[in-house]
């Protein structure tokens, strides 16, 4: 057999039936334009990408040149990333990421000191109901209170190992303070204060020193005994 050609008025341009490779070629600046419906049984292979109205589709990036991109499933939408990172960008910068390693799941705020603030609808208001500070370390503000359906511990406060601190508005200056050195052991410690000063201090063994003098509008009974000194 012998192939076939088609020549149009533009120089360069034809439609090739390759008889050796059974393809219908467009070759040069020839185009192909289909004004119904078509049906494709094979793979369609487009090396300089896909447009579709507005959307693009080249290589490993599809682009919309304006509006809205929808994902709409009539089931889940399932991502699935080889290296378990899915990531947020706003133009050359990176700002987010969804993460898995070693099968936990992280979310990370890329941006230096940037907040991962978490956002909902209390009636017909948006409120900000926490948000992670972190220009400072993480600190966690919430908008109202906080229900802990076990143990609420603090620990490492000042880097120091076993010991938590509860500090009261904004300038802290009312605080509790304990310390555990291993099962209340020796150096143990609860601490009521305000400001720089311990106002009550129980220790290790139960004994209570107070720092000023004690106010009672009522009778102090003692089952020791009284003490001077």
């Amino acid at each position: 057999g012998y192939d076939v050609k088609f020549y149009g008025a533009t120089g360069g341009a034809y439609m090739l039936w390759d008889q050796s490779a059974d393809d219908l070629i467009l070759a040069g600046a020839a185009g192909l334009s289909v004004a119904g419906a078509s049906t494709l049984t094979g793979v369609v292979t487009a090396n300089a990408g896909v447009v579709v109205d507005n959307i693009t589709i080249d290589g490993t990036t599809i682009a919309l040149s304006s509006g809205d991109l929808t994902l709409d499933s009539a089931s889940s939408i399932n991502l699935n990333a080889d290296n378990g990172n899915i990531v947020f960008q706003d133009g050359a910068v990176t700002t987010a990421m969804f993460q898995q390693t070693s099968s936990n799941f992280i979310i990370r705020s890329l941006v230096s000191d940037k907040d991962i603030i978490f956002q909902g609808e209390d009636g017909a208001t948006s409120i900000v109901a926490l948000t992670l500070d972190m220009s400072a370390a993480g600190a966690a503000t919430f908008n109202s209170s906080a229900t802990f359906g076990g143990v609420g511990q603090f620990d490492n406060y000042g880097g120091t190992s076993g010991k938590g601190r509860i500090q009261f508005g904004n300038s802290g200056q009312q605080f509790i303070e304990g310390l555990d050195t291993g099962n209340g052991g020796s150096g143990s410690y609860l601490k009521f204060g305000y400001g720089s000063t311990d106002a009550l201090t129980i220790g290790s063994s139960g004994a209570a020193t107070f720092s000023s003098t004690i106010a009672a509008t009522g009778q102090i009974t003692s089952t020791r005994g009284s003490d001077t000194g």
